[in-house]
């Protein structure tokens, strides 16, 4: 018997797949500078560089799709253009019929490493990145035969996205996401802020 996936699946799968292909391009380009530019210093070094907030779309397993709200932190880069990225998200979605109702939500807490592929003169870099999670599974229902359940479970992700540093210390981004949690697989579509403390 084949196996099938979730559409989501195959389109985050997708996005990640034409994002490799832009990266290469991007590496290629910003590998080969020329020779009378010098070399970028380097800023590599982990810490509290920078605080942002993000907000999105996410159409979890088994779910209707809802509004998505979350935070994250800069923590810096450990080796060139290797982005530490911790953040907060959470969702809460919910169904009704009648006098019985089901609500789901999720609070996760995470850690991402995103890979940036720099482009020579472009304010704008695509990245890929993938990460581990902690899920705070909730579902809260009053459905005759059903019980409440809070479950506590780790996931991995990948993701693709966009970046534009749209100035020195401030800088936009739009992201794809797929998320592997157990009985609560989710896409995620997002975009958000950074704001870089320059030191």
């Amino acid at each position: 018997m084949a196996r099938s996936y979730p559409r989501p699946f195959l389109i985050c799968l997708l996005a990640v797949g034409l994002g490799v292909g832009v990266a290469s391009a991007a590496w290629a380009q910003s590998s080969t500078p020329p020779p009378s530019q010098a070399a970028p210093q380097s800023n590599v070094g982990l810490g509290f560089k920078g605080i942002g907030a993000r907000i999105g779309f996410v159409d979890p397993e088994d779910a209707s799709g809802t509004l998505l709200l979350g935070g994250h932190v800069d923590a810096g880069t450990f080796v060139k253009n290797d982005h530490v990225m911790p953040y907060a998200e959470y969702w809460s979605t919910g169904a009704e019929a009648g006098t019985v109702h089901v609500d789901r939500s999720d609070f996760t807490i995470a850690l991402d490493v995103d890979v940036d592929f720099p482009m020579a003169g472009q304010r704008m870099t695509p990245y890929l990145g993938g990460g581990i999670g902690i899920h705070f599974l909730s579902v809260d229902t009053n459905a005759p035969g059903e019980e409440n359940n809070d479950d506590t479970k780790a996931g991995l992700n990948i993701q693709g996205g966009l970046r534009n540093q749209f100035m020195p210390n401030l800088s936009l981004f739009g992201e794809a996401r797929y998320s592997f949690v157990s009985d609560a697989n989710s896409f995620r579509l997002l975009g958000g802020f950074t704001y870089n403390f320059i030191y």
